[in-house]
């Protein structure tokens, strides 16, 4: 196919394609929007009654426990002066009640009804003047008590319901007084006593009941009692507070509106016998249609909260056990529901209130239909946007693939023309645009790639003429194993070995070299192979080691004064008696491993490196080879090769794999240190050249 037809469906598709996607699937992304925004709405709509239930129920528990603090107070207060008036000390005159503040009586007696088992209140007669009392001593200081009790019942209405003085003795006295039942008939002495307290012994602390219903009125109560103590601290009988529920679970406490369908209830983590599991029984649920929040009643038999998702049940009966209130989301079996509870007391029955989640989000579900109608309405507009964007598209495409294929099609035969071998072509393209510069950056190419070439085609000769400079193959010597290498980094290298064959006043002898220049490339390519010249003709004309490498010394020098170029040489000559000369011109050490010690000595000596010094003095070291001692000299592009982590390959690395290899031959010796440093390196690049020449004699 064609350039311009291949440009004119490119253009078809990122025109056309974006567009048509964006037609076929309008009407699901708006339609997914529409419903996204409803979820939004909605989670934010339950976030925020999360908040407030959690409000609710955090008000809750801040006025159960201030007013539970002020009821322990006033217990405590009341059981003192209780004391008192059993010990002889401060006790009323007779006859001297507690007279009301005028109106206030109605009010009180407004608190007092009975529900009785229709649920529907009853107005009890209640005498404020008088408290009732059972003794069989007519005496009995507990009767100058009334006073004292009305005076605290005036200061907490609605807050107090009965008063109950109880001794061990049989005594008792309860404020106020009841004159009659909701049926109008007589309240007897054992039916005013009817209360919630009756069976709760006589504690020595302070102690709250859990709720209860009164026996008079049928209200849901808290009883708090507080001991009664004798002259000699021993509990002589229990003061007794009885609560309604009314009282902390007013509807006046809620700081904002409940939904529609909203349930209040009390319960407590129990042990559900059914399933032997912990559970929430309910304790009571609000009577509907009465007065308000906290007319409770308590279920005719066991009742239990029983969740479509249990899995939250757990966490909400310990955060009641822990005394923790909070907002938990519960698949119910109506949908989805919010729980918000608050702990009553430290054996976790708590005020829950459920309030069903979709009455929350229905704002949120009015949206989402409204987005919807939105959307077919735009989706008809967008449908008829399209048709003509797609014809505008086609007609632009199709002149437009014309003006660019002509501009594509001249630099194609550029292209075409250099890769042939012709530089001197060049793209007539004059357009301001992409391919114009393309076009421009293109024939500033050609005279640098043509460089290029060239260099490449010099680089590849002279790599050529290197490598015929190193030896061809591993040399011969009487009783000893020996082998040496190269790797540059780049295409030429400053890396040299050589063994240079050659016949003294001492017989024949093999002199063995490895040099270094510094740095790499073609200037340390050619002063690498003028020093071996120079090295070549010295030691094969005779000349001893160290006036050999006196005399390159000072060759070099002349040849690299002021480039600060210098070369490393270490120089090891074989003689057929088993004895050795070396010279180290500041290279690296040669390793020997010494057989049996499996320790290493290094072959050292004095001398500057070649180049450094015109005049450089060279020491020339001796020694006596034994069978089975290994010599290897190397450079430092070995032992510094770095791994893509960073870490240094080291002599260590080296010298464990002269033990492990040694005995297997200098050739094979090489490989395995090529390749271990090969390994070791990974995907990091080779920054130095690397040489190695292995002696083993055997």
């Amino acid at each position: 196919m064609r350039i311009r037809s291949k440009l004119l469906v490119f253009f078809l598709l990122v025109s056309l394609a974006p567009l048509l996607l964006v037609w076929g699937s309008i009407r699901s992304d708006m339609t997914a929007m529409g419903e996204n925004l409803a979820e939004r709405s909605g989670n934010l709509l339950v976030s925020r009654a999360s908040q407030s239930l959690e409000r609710v129920v955090a008000d809750h528990a801040a006025i159960l426990f201030r007013e539970r603090q002020m009821l322990d107070a006033t217990a405590l207060l009341l059981s003192s002066r209780v004391e008192e008036a059993l010990s002889g000390h401060g006790r009323a005159p007779q006859g001297d009640p507690y007279v009301l503040p005028e109106g206030r009586e109605d009010d009180l007696k407004s608190e007092y009804y009975s529900l009785g088992m229709s649920g529907i209140p009853q107005p009890l007669d209640i005498d404020f003047s008088r408290a009732s009392v059972r003794s069989d001593d007519a005496d009995t200081p507990l009767g100058d008590l009334a006073p004292l009790l009305a005076r605290v019942k005036n200061e907490y209405p609605g807050l107090l319901l009965w008063i109950d003085v109880a001794l061990k003795n049989g005594d008792r006295v309860r404020y106020p007084d009841v004159r009659q039942t909701m049926m109008g008939g007589s309240m007897g002495m054992m039916g005013a006593f009817g209360l919630t307290t009756e069976g709760n012994g006589f504690p020595s602390n302070l102690t709250w009941d859990t709720p209860r219903v009164d026996r008079v009125t049928g209200r849901m109560v808290f009883a708090l009692n507080a001991p009664v103590r004798d002259a000699k601290g021993a509990v002589a009988g229990r003061l007794t507070l009885v609560v309604p529920v009314d009282a902390v679970l007013h509807e006046q406490s809620r700081t904002s509106p409940l939904p529609e369908g909203s349930e209040p209830l009390l319960v407590a983590p129990k042990v559900d016998p059914g399933t032997s599991e912990t559970g929430l029984r309910i304790v009571a649920r609000e009577r509907s249609g009465q007065i308000g929040m906290g007319h409770m009643w308590i279920p005719e038999a066991d009742a239990w909260l029983t969740p479509a998702d249990t899995a939250p049940l757990q966490g909400i009966v310990e955060s009641m056990l822990a005394g923790k209130s909070g907002v938990v989301g519960v698949s119910g079996a109506a949908g989805r529901e919010l729980w918000a509870f608050a702990p009553m007391d430290k054996r976790g029955v708590s005020l829950l209130l459920i309030v069903p989640e979709k009455e929350i989000i229905q704002d949120a579900r009015a949206a989402r239909d409204y987005v919807a109608d939105q959307v077919r309405e735009h989706n008809a507009k967008m449908g008829v946007l399209v048709l003509a964007v797609v014809f505008f598209v086609v007609l632009m495409a199709f002149f437009l693939s014309k003006l660019f294929t002509r501009n594509i099609r001249e630099v194609a035969h550029a292209v075409r023309c250099v890769a042939r071998g012709d530089f001197t072509v060049r793209a007539e393209v004059r357009s301001r645009d992409e391919v114009g510069r393309l076009a421009r950056s293109f024939n500033e190419m050609i005279p640098e790639l043509q460089d290029k070439v060239r260099m490449q085609n010099s680089l590849e000769v002279a790599q050529e003429v290197q490598l015929s400079l190193l030896p061809g193959h591993n040399p011969e010597f009487p009783g000893a194993d020996i082998a040496g290498a190269s790797t540059y980094s780049d295409e030429t290298g400053g890396d040299y070995y050589d063994f240079i064959p050659r016949t003294t006043d001492r017989g024949d002898s093999l002199v063995v070299a490895v040099g270094d220049v510094s740095g790499h490339g073609v200037q340390a390519a050619l002063t690498m192979a003028s020093a071996r010249a120079y090295l070549r003709s010295l030691v094969s004309g005779g000349a001893p080691l160290g006036e050999a490498v006196t005399s390159v010394n000072r060759l070099v020098f002349k040849d690299t004064d002021g480039s600060g170029r210098f070369m490393t040489l270490f120089l090891l000559e074989l003689f057929a008696d088993g004895t050795m000369e070396w010279v180290r011109a500041g290279h690296d050490p040669a390793m020997l491993l010494v057989p049996g010690k499996d320790a290493f000595e290094e072959l050292q000596g004095e001398g500057l490196p070649i180049g450094v010094l015109p005049d450089g003095d060279f020491t020339v070291g001796r020694g006596r080879a034994v069978s089975g001692q290994i010599a290897v000299i190397g450079t430092d592009g070995i032992w510094e090769a770095v791994s893509p982590d960073g870490e240094m390959f080291g002599k260590d690395r080296l010298k464990t794999l002269i033990r492990e290899h040694g005995k297997d031959g200098a050739p094979a010796l090489i490989q395995a240190v090529d390749q271990a440093v090969t390994s070791f390196r990974a995907t990091a690049p080779q920054r130095d050249d690397m040489t190695l020449a292995v002696v083993r004699w055997v």
